[in-house]
């Protein structure tokens, strides 16, 4: 598998397919109507720093953006073709015409519309417009609806373990199975890192495992607007239940309250995006994916996840379903909107799909995208899930990627759908055991932020229970959050306690290798006021139980006179690896 993927040249080959064209009187076929230029721009332009199309680009990302681009990217290739606005011109001209745009896309250089037969020959005589492609009307796959009766059910005969630093109630079995509460007692949950949410809505501030999180953006693809709840009065109307389905993933990813629920990622930065419309089922769907992608891949997100998935096209357009035979990773619009994601730095993940083991195999998009996670569902003993999609790709490429808990998760359940603010579940489906992947994806970067998709996807790959043998199935097998936290190196802990004692301070500091460490080299060296620069030994003190000597380390500093503590910690494993932590308090 290539370390780094192609970038926008893709999107020219997957929109220069055929055209389709169907009579009919009124505007019910989609269609995206592709530019030939952005105005004083053009496609072939070569985009150097300091360039004037150069910082256009820059201009439409945040530097947060850049400076995860800059993990993968080179400052000469930081921006391309696809960064650029559209041309306002062109889309104004477009609306005049009487037509309702539904999505704009930069990456793609197009906009997309409902049109009829008159009106696609109309725009398609405009000298600047490229071309057009057709977008059919599609099933979702069913994603597994939450249940509504809110009755206590029986999950797993798993207690607690009273030595964890969280008390996770109910969904200890989930984050359990996967190793999750060893990397929370080390002090990780996601902070720093980034994750963008894609669903049918959320209503996160009425539920108290979900109000405290750190949201910091919304964006309604569907209605353009920064609601992600349900609302009145908007152009494409809310169902009762819209919110319910992205308000239990989100709670898998991030919830916390304890002795109730607990996801992986409850420190992260969150970002959410109402991608999915409930009272239809058209493919307008997918353009909003791609709208999504590009406004949290421009507010920096570092993490992309949607348990969301198409594949089926409704009747009379069944001819032009997705089959099997187009699934590799060129041809669906969110396959290659992922794609590019990945390419510009972010880690996508995404469903792999409830349509249960069959042949031809039944994965589908965006899973099926070569640089995206598709993630596979399995229940409580590790056995997979009788509705998860398998693979391989019509191009011959292993999918799921991994698997996590699908069968009988722990969700929070939307006040809108229950009437309390308290309410949890139990539900099935490829779109629970996705926000976990995501979740432990935000915990790996929380560790190690510098590093690329790529290498947060071996880590889950090759330190999963089936990474020996992947198959199509299972795919690298179910995640070990904590093995694939260590799979790129020893970690210091993001969390030091000092303590004042009678003779100094008492520090304390969590430190995990995949390899055992060499007690003898655990230290750390401080400055101790006039005294100068001394060290002392650390002593392991709390073993997490892993067998390599990680846990929790002390040592009592002879500090009496500093007003800053600064310190460096030092360590070193059986194999010769040095790892460093210098901090200041």
């Amino acid at each position: 598998m290539r370390k780094r993927i192609i970038g926008f040249l893709l999107f020219a080959f997957i929109l220069s397919l055929s055209l389709n064209v169907y009579s009919q009187s009124k505007p019910d076929t989609r269609y995206w109507i592709v530019f030939v230029d952005k105005g004083e721009f053009k496609e072939s332009d070569k985009i150097l720093p300091g360039s004037k199309a150069y910082e256009k680009g820059k201009e439409q990302i945040t530097a947060r953006a850049i400076e995860r681009r800059l993990k993968v990217l080179s400052e000469d290739n930081l921006i391309d073709f696809g960064d650029l606005p559209l041309n306002d011109k062109y889309v104004k001209k477009i609306e005049s015409m009487g037509i309702s745009i539904i999505a704009k896309s930069r990456w793609l250089n197009a906009v997309s519309a409902n049109l009829t037969k008159e009106q696609m020959e109309e725009i398609k005589a405009l000298d600047f417009v490229k071309y057009l492609r057709v977008i059919d009307k599609l099933y979702k796959q069913d994603i597994g609806p939450v249940r509504t009766d809110y009755s206590s059910i029986p999950f797993a005969n798993i207690i607690n373990d009273v030595k964890n630093r969280y008390d996770y109630g109910k969904s200890f079995g989930q984050m359990n199975q996967i190793r999750v509460p060893l990397i929370h007692n080390m002090g990780f949950n996601g902070k720093g890192v980034m994750i963008a949410s894609f669903d049918s809505g959320f209503e996160w501030r009425d539920h108290e495992a979900l109000r405290d999180l750190n949201i910091t953006d919304e964006f309604d693809a569907i209605n353009k607007d920064d609601k992600t709840y349900n609302e009145a009065n908007q152009k494409y109307k809310d169902v009762p239940d819209q919110s319910e389905h992205g308000t239990a993933t989100l709670s898998n990813m991030a919830g916390f309250k304890e002795g109730k629920l607990i996801g992986p990622a409850f420190g992260s930065e969150i970002i959410l995006a109402k991608t999915e419309y409930g009272p239809t089922e058209t493919p307008m769907e997918e353009d909003f994916y791609l709208e999504a992608a590009e406004w949290a891949e421009a507010k920096g997100t570092d993490i992309i996840t949607s348990s969301l998935g198409y594949r089926i096209f409704d009747k009379p357009y069944d001819a032009n379903s997705y089959k099997w035979d187009h699934f590799n990773g060129k041809n669906a619009i969110t396959s290659i909107a992922g794609k590019r994601a990945a390419y510009l730095g972010v880690v996508v993940i995404s469903s792999n799909g409830n349509y249960m083991q069959t042949n031809p195999p039944s994965v589908g998009s965006p899973a099926e995208g070569d640089s995206i996670i598709g993630v596979g569902a399995v229940d409580i003993k590790g056995n997979i899930a009788s509705f998860s999609s398998n693979g391989p790709t019509s191009d011959g490429r292993i999918k799921p990627d991994v698997c996590a808990l699908g069968v009988s998760n722990y969700v929070a359940v939307s006040k809108q759908m229950s009437g309390v603010d308290n309410a949890y579940s139990y539900s099935n489906g490829t779109s629970f055991s996705c926000p976990i992947v995501a979740g432990v994806a935000a915990l790996i970067l929380n560790a190690h932020p510098e590093l690329t998709p790529m290498q947060v996807r071996d880590a889950l790959r090759n330190t999963a229970n089936n990474s020996s043998n992947p198959n199509n199935v299972y795919g690298w097998g179910v995640i070990d959050a904590y093995n694939a936290m260590l799979y790129w190196g020893m970690v210091w802990s993001p969390e030091v306690k000092l303590e004042k004692v009678e003779n100094g301070y008492k520090v304390s500091v969590w430190l995990a290798s995949n390899n055992p460490i060499d007690l003898s080299t655990v230290n750390v060296f401080y400055n101790a006021g006039s005294a100068g620069m001394l060290s002392e030994d650390l002593k392991l003190v709390e073993p997490n139980g892993d067998g390599n000597n990680s846990g929790r380390y002390e040592a009592i500093l002879k500090i009496y006179d500093v007003d800053k503590f600064i310190y460096t910690f030092s360590a070193k494993d059986s194999k010769g690896n040095v790892k460093i932590l210098t901090n200041t308090q």
